[in-house]
């Protein structure tokens, strides 16, 4: 008895030392600015919000802090379809607030053929397209994940407007699908009378429910950091952009079928902004070696500004960093220390630099070779610049030239450095790779050969 009593009284110091905070005082463009945004240049106009307490409810928008707790982002924005009061754990009530008066959403129910939503909470803004692309970071949390995931599909969109050609798209569906992203779509396996649904993107669930056939993961409702009884994985939403083109962004979230068991978007602090995107791929760099010691110092920040290219460096901040080896480049560490002076290990040496959006952290990585002598690049230059990519963008099928049978290999890596596949090559001269099922955005195509690697950007 002294060792549960022990153990609920550590559980609750846990508990009340990281408990979550709401802060419902921002007004919508602070929420969009200074939450969402971050970056304090980003051009966004129009700022629009409607939630419950726009029609005598209760309020769904808010921005929330974890202090320390269990949950994917330590800051960030809240948009609910009940009392965003609520939502700090434990989970050891229903939340389940918001009334009939307060109405859904018709954009979400003609984007996710989700009829007839209620208690919809929606955020929206306007901004001139200066880069490429934008992303963003979020997690989906619901009451209804367990009991009730098998019969209520809560949903929500991120509706991408361009609003020069008219054209609407969600870009809020399930990786690799045009599938949007609901508690139908993605759940764990909570339930026994239905199954799991792209469970990959789940987390766990926040009471017990080791009964479940699935065995999905789960923590006890005691020590759950918010009162809900589901979570997703972090999602990172991308959509591409036509420069100059004026967009409007709109979130919303709302309960399906009835205004029971509520449902709730957290979004990263910050994590709405420019994807970074090299405009040029970094150049070799050739330091001659006066004295044949087999090494010279290069400045490794003068690929930069190609690398930049024409992105206007008074709104968008982004930053590099050099390492030694890719595994170090993609888990951000042991970065080098003085790239501005670095003398070279090997020769020729590669170096890998990611390219970082100061406010999202959001970076990509790419290489080059440094060397002290301009004939220990060449033939390695002359083979991978022979290689042709296309067509660029891609639609279905991705096309590699291999003539001289220089490429060994493969690598397709998304916008966030993460290994999408990988092939070998023994003799083929045209390598094809099927892009069908990839979503829309931005790849890099890593060419090896036994010489080295080149990168190749592509858009789907």
């Amino acid at each position: 008895m002294k060792k549960i009593t022990l153990l609920f009284i550590l559980i609750a110091f846990n508990y009340s030392f990281s408990q979550m905070t709401i802060n419902d005082a921002f007004t919508t463009q602070q929420l969009i600015e200074d939450q969402l945004i971050g970056n304090p240049n980003f051009p966004t106009s129009n700022f629009i919000s409607s939630t419950g307490t726009d029609f005598g409810s209760v309020n769904g928008l808010a921005a929330f802090n974890s202090n320390g707790a269990d949950i994917a982002f330590s800051q960030g924005i809240v948009l609910s379809t009940g009392n965003v009061l609520s939502i700090p754990g434990a989970n050891i009530t229903v939340i389940s607030e918001g009334g009939n008066s307060w109405p859904g959403d018709t954009d979400l129910e003609s984007a996710t053929s989700v009829n007839n939503t209620n208690n919809a909470s929606f955020i929206q803004f306007d901004f001139v397209a200066q880069v490429e692309a934008i992303s963003l970071d979020f997690i989906m949390a619901s009451e209804e994940y367990g009991t009730f995931e098998c019969g209520f599909p809560d949903t929500f969109a991120f509706f991408l407007t361009d609003l020069t050609s008219g054209v609407t798209i969600n870009i809020a569906v399930v990786p690799g699908t045009v599938t949007p992203i609901s508690i139908f779509t993605v759940r764990g396996g909570g339930n026994n009378d239905c199954n799991p649904v792209n469970d990959s993107y789940f987390d766990r669930y926040n009471f017990d429910v080791s009964a479940a056939t699935a065995n999905p993961d789960y923590i006890i409702p005691e020590i759950s950091p918010i009162n809900f009884n589901g979570q997703t994985e972090v999602f990172t939403l991308m959509g591409n952009l036509v420069i100059g083109n004026n967009y409007r962004i709109k979130i919303v979230i709302a309960d399906a079928s009835d205004t029971a068991f509520d449902s709730a978007l957290f979004i990263r602090k910050s994590s709405f902004g420019a994807v970074p995107l090299m405009e040029q791929e970094p150049s070799d760099i050739v330091i001659v070696d006066n004295d044949n010691d087999g090494s010279s110092v290069f400045n490794l920040r003068v690929n930069e500004p190609q690398m930049l290219g024409s992105v206007d460096t008074s709104i968008y901040s982004f930053g590099f960093d050099y390492y030694t080896t890719l595994a170090d480049a993609e888990a951000e560490t042991n970065a080098i220390s003085n790239p501005e002076a670095y003398t070279n290990t090997a020769d020729p040496e590669t170096v890998y630099v990611n390219m970082r959006n100061t406010f999202t952290d959001m970076f990509i990585t790419n290489s080059f070779k440094i060397a002290t002598d301009p004939a220990l690049l060449s033939v390695e230059d002359f083979i991978l610049d022979q290689v042709k990519v296309y067509p660029n963008p891609v639609v279905d099928k991705l096309q590699i030239s291999n003539q001289d049978g220089a490429i060994t290999g493969v690598e397709i890596y998304n916008i966030r450095g993460q290994l999408v596949t990988s092939l070998t090559n023994d003799s083929t001269n045209t390598l094809e790779i099927n892009f069908e099922s990839y979503t829309k955005g931005v790849y890099l195509v890593r060419l090896i050969s036994n010489q080295g690697s080149s990168y190749r950007r592509i858009i789907k």
